[in-house]
């Protein structure tokens, strides 16, 4: 498809027919699956600047922009690296095209006004889902972080040596945004969890049935958490395939998860009636879970480093306030009566070493 493509672009251009260009321009603009990284490409060797227009144009985001455009920009021609520059400064919301004039006419700039608002109001629920899955990510990491020290160290190792979970860890220290962030720590937990679901079934642990069961329906109910926000949009579906892999039990769980979560996604979502935006509805429930746990347990709290940052008093809201507050006191309660000791534990390269292949093969998945 790539080739036919490139040959009638190629063709439009050599032929010097511009209707012909704008036509297969508009397919790839339209109906095309060629991607945009193709079609960039597929500019800079035929030389057309429009297509190259148009490509700088489509990107969203600087994810995308890093996606589409090589990291090596020297031997493109300077138009293109201008069109890159240019687009690049947009999507820092710098050196934007001049917006056409205010409407003069008096219904049409009252729209005007509104369509801003109504533009601002979408661009305040994204920022409020990303804080919503970075409430969400703060929370699940603790619950490993306990389980991981309070009953399966072992489990702790595997994770630390697994290769796909230290190659996000690298993709981590260059993400800059933080919903690319939040992307590639929810595939970091995903991991995480396939990993203490397969340790928990190993019957070498010796957990009780009554109380696996439970924990065993909270992981998958944490992987469907986590692939409705891999699997938002078709671009991020298809940036996060390797955590569907491997042959164990909890890959083919999370695989049909996946697949329950892309025909939900066909539905369109009832609209919201309710006072708050979804994403407010979820950090209130996430606050009070926080503060009905905590009621449960009486530990002492302890030592707090000086000067921990707080919400300021004019972004604070009361329900991030006691979010913070919930949360810092479950950080730093006194658990250590809980923690296993070393000898309890075991050696833990030792009992690695003992699983046999098949095991570890597929606890490296």
């Amino acid at each position: 498809m790539n080739e036919y493509s490139g040959i009638a672009l190629d063709a439009a251009i050599f032929l010097g027919s511009a209707t012909f260009e704008d036509k297969i321009l508009q397919h790839f603009a339209e109906n095309s699956k060629i991607s945009l990284q193709e079609q960039f490409k597929m500019a800079e060797e035929y030389k057309t600047n429009k297509l190259m227009v148009q490509v700088c144009a489509s990107i969203k985001d600087a994810y995308e922009l890093d996606e589409v455009v090589p990291k090596d920009l020297d031997s493109f021609c300077n138009a293109t690296k201008n069109l890159v520059m240019q687009r690049s400064f947009e999507l820092l919301g710098i050196r934007k095209s001049p917006s056409p004039s205010l409407p003069e006419e008096r219904d049409q700039l009252f729209e005007h006004m509104m369509n801003q608002i109504i533009d601002q109001v979408e661009v305040q629920n994204h920022h409020g889902e990303v804080l919503k899955d970075q409430i969400q990510l703060l929370c699940d990491h603790m619950t490993t972080e306990v389980h991981i020290r309070t009953s399966d160290r072992i489990v702790g190792k595997i994770i630390h040596e697994d290769p796909l979970i230290k190659e996000l860890l690298e993709q981590l220290r260059n993400a800059h945004e933080q919903g690319e962030r939040n992307f590639i720590q929810a595939q970091i937990q995903i991991l995480t969890f396939k990993h203490i679901y397969t340790r928990m079934k190993n019957e070498e642990l010796g957990m009780n049935p009554d109380q696996l069961s439970p924990k065993l329906r909270s992981i998958s109910k944490y992987l469907r958490n986590y692939s409705m926000i891999l699997n938002r949009d078709e671009r991020s579906q298809s940036r996060s395939q390797k955590v569907m892999l491997g042959n164990r039990e909890i890959d083919e769980i999370y695989r049909r998860i996946t697949r329950e979560v892309l025909q939900q996604n066909q539905v369109e979502r009832p609209r919201n009636m309710k006072t708050n935006a979804r994403w407010l509805e979820n950090i209130r429930k996430k606050c009070d879970r926080m503060a009905k746990f905590q009621g449960d347990l009486h530990f002492d709290q302890r030592p707090r480093p000086d000067n921990l940052r707080v919400v300021s008093n004019q972004a604070a809201f009361r329900q991030i306030d006691e979010f913070v507050n919930s949360v810092r006191t479950f950080h730093y309660m006194d658990d250590s009566e809980f923690e296993l000791e070393h000898n309890e534990a075991g050696d833990i390269n030792r009992e690695i070493e003992a699983q046999n292949p098949r095991e570890q093969d597929q606890e490296g998945n």
